[in-house]
């Protein structure tokens, strides 16, 4: 009797332990609808590049307003400007120049000596600006228990509206929004597995998602304008 007693014991000790191993999960995924930069654009010679900047990002959305600014401005928009860059960069098919930050540019340049005409005669124009802002931004938290446990699930969906404009003339001849969400979710078992804290990263993936999106048509807009002249 002890014996089937203590073997029962094992069995339902061995059950357990495949119960939890097998329903502790935690992961983190993006919705991006294609492969962005990932898609095989061919890379050019710097001089045969067009130049581009990127002057004005801002973040729109009710979400971020007042909650995710700093001393020097919208961080959501920095954020997403940045983002922006690093996928146009990518592709090895512009020449970016600095805009958002050039008034610090022009401090670094009067400490190496640099008059106002002559930084301003030093900077290189640009053939298009992009002009954009993260036009929603939202999170929501959802979870279920269960008979022996739990789950919880975060998750971020931005849209990100972008134009591009020739300098030269103030038209703008692009426009194009790109929505994309990111989501982080994490499951336990009789109080083992992972646990969902707040994580911070979600809107940052979240516009990622929602740049990646739409980088490819942006692109191909750019290079279809090249060709023009």
């Amino acid at each position: 009797m002890k014996k089937m007693l203590f073997d029962s014991k094992i069995v339902i000790i061995t059950c357990l332990i495949f119960g939890v191993s097998a329903c502790v999960n935690q992961t983190i995924s993006t919705g991006v609808e294609d492969a962005g930069p990932k898609v095989a654009f061919v890379p050019i010679p710097s001089t045969d590049r067009m130049s581009i900047a990127v002057s004005r990002f801002t973040n729109e959305s009710v979400y971020g307003a007042g909650l995710f600014t700093d001393q020097s401005g919208d961080r959501i928009g920095k954020q997403a400007a940045d983002i922006l860059i690093r996928h146009l960069m990518a592709t090895q098919r512009f020449n970016v120049m600095e805009r958002q930050d050039i008034g610090k540019l022009k401090d670094e340049a009067a400490l190496m000596g640099q008059s106002d005409t002559e930084f301003k005669q030093s900077l290189k124009s640009v053939d298009a600006l992009v002009i954009g802002s993260v036009a929603e931004l939202g999170r929501e938290t959802t979870g279920g228990s269960w008979l022996i446990g739990k789950e919880k699930t975060q998750r971020v969906r931005a849209r990100v509206v972008i134009r591009l404009v020739d300098p030269k003339t103030g038209e703008a001849f692009f426009s194009q929004d790109g929505a994309g969400d990111a989501t982080m979710s994490a499951s336990s078992t009789l109080g083992f597995g992972g646990n969902a804290g707040f994580d911070s990263t979600l809107e940052g993936k979240a516009i990622d998602a929602a740049i990646v999106n739409m980088i490819n048509n942006i692109v191909t807009t750019l290079d279809s304008r090249k060709k023009r002249f």
